[in-house]
């Protein structure tokens, strides 16, 4: 395994769980003057735990030349096969890009904290592709992804 990086999606935990405590606490001591019904409260308890768990963490796996993207609990997976890989570059994304599964001008964008991500440019089927994946250590997964370039150029040249 080349490279293997876990990141939590601090700001999803931090937001998502006083939202569900609150929605909790307020089917609970049923507040207000119309308390959640509790269809209701349930209903958007699954949506905002689903959120979470869903998106709570990124783990990036670099094998061979297999990048593979997995968020949360493992139940959004993502493989890439980077055997043509043309260029890597470290990025800064702007704001407004945020986090999760985001398509973007320069290819889609796979984030979970952080505004720095890794460009990766790749051949596929003779078609150029790109896609970005956010990084809390951009430069290690860039120098990981520049071995399988620099692997794949000593092969051609073989």
């Amino acid at each position: 395994m080349d490279y293997k990086k876990s990141q939590i999606g601090w700001f999803i935990l931090l937001f998502l769980t006083p939202i569900i405590t609150l929605l909790a606490l307020a089917y609970i001591y049923q507040w207000g003057s119309n308390p959640i019904p509790f269809v209701l409260f349930v209903v958007i308890s699954i949506i905002f735990i689903g959120l979470t768990s869903l998106f709570c963490k990124l783990t990036v796996i670099l094998d061979g030349s297999t990048l593979k993207l997995i968020y949360g609990i493992g139940l959004i997976k993502m493989d890439f096969e980077l055997e043509q890989l043309e260029r890597t570059e470290i990025i800064r994304t702007p704001f407004y890009y945020g986090f999760g599964i985001r398509m973007t001008p320069q290819g889609n964008l796979y984030n979970i904290q952080g505004p720095k991500a890794v460009r990766i440019v790749y051949f596929k089927n003779g078609k150029q592709n790109s896609f970005m994946v956010g990084s809390p250590e951009p430069d290690k997964l860039k120098s990981a992804l520049d071995k399988i370039s620099t692997r794949d150029q000593a092969t051609f040249l073989q």
